[in-house]
């Protein structure tokens, strides 16, 4: 019976804990997702930001395996060398990336489009995260959304950290004039 009593207060104290931290949890997954200029709205696609939060991760091996290369840019395809960081400000959680991801890639064919002048294009917001395009073309460059999502996936496979977090640079698949960065708003300089 005393073990009993010293033991409850221990487990509500355990319950307790888990159901503070899992609110924590959740309100971390459900950060605002917003689209960048010009791109369609979370509601156009019947979507909202904790259902892009709740998809999650995607699962490379199952596309590589398939034999779908849209998540395998070649660097000599492209003109680019990937790369990730550069710096620790760049990185941010992996789960507003790939919430970016995920938004991105509902957009299909609809064009991601990076301005004239090596200007920076916003298509993605979430939590901190950022993803950005720009074009190594003066004149601009641009590539199906979902294409840049796969140069974010890249992103994700390849450069996130055991903390998590996320930082890099990868060409939108088949367009080595258009470099997709996931990266922190911090970094690129947003608010």
């Amino acid at each position: 019976m005393i073990a009993a009593t010293y033991i409850s207060p221990v487990i509500l104290a355990l319950t307790s804990f888990n159901v503070v931290a899992g609110a924590a949890i959740d309100a971390i997954k459900t950060s605002e997702v917003v689209p960048g200029p010009g791109l369609p709205s979370l509601k156009e696609l019947g979507i909202t930001s904790a259902e892009l939060y709740k998809i999650g991760r995607p699962d490379s091996a199952v596309k590589e395996s398939s034999g779908d290369d849209s998540v395998k840019t070649s660097s000599i395809e492209a003109r680019f060398e990937p790369r990730c960081g550069p710096t620790d400000y760049a990185y941010v959680n992996v789960n507003d990336v790939i919430a970016c991801y995920n938004y991105l890639k509902k957009l299909g064919n609809q064009n991601c489009v990076a301005p004239s002048g090596l200007g920076i294009a916003h298509f993605c917001y979430a939590g901190k995260a950022e993803v950005t395009g720009q074009s190594l073309e003066p004149k601009g460059s641009s590539s199906y959304c979902h294409h840049v999502a796969d140069a974010v996936l890249w992103t994700v496979d390849h450069c996130t950290r055991g903390d998590q977090s996320v930082a890099g640079f990868q060409a939108a698949t088949g367009n080595g004039d258009l470099i997709v960065g996931s990266t922190s708003k911090q970094y690129i300089g947003s608010k």
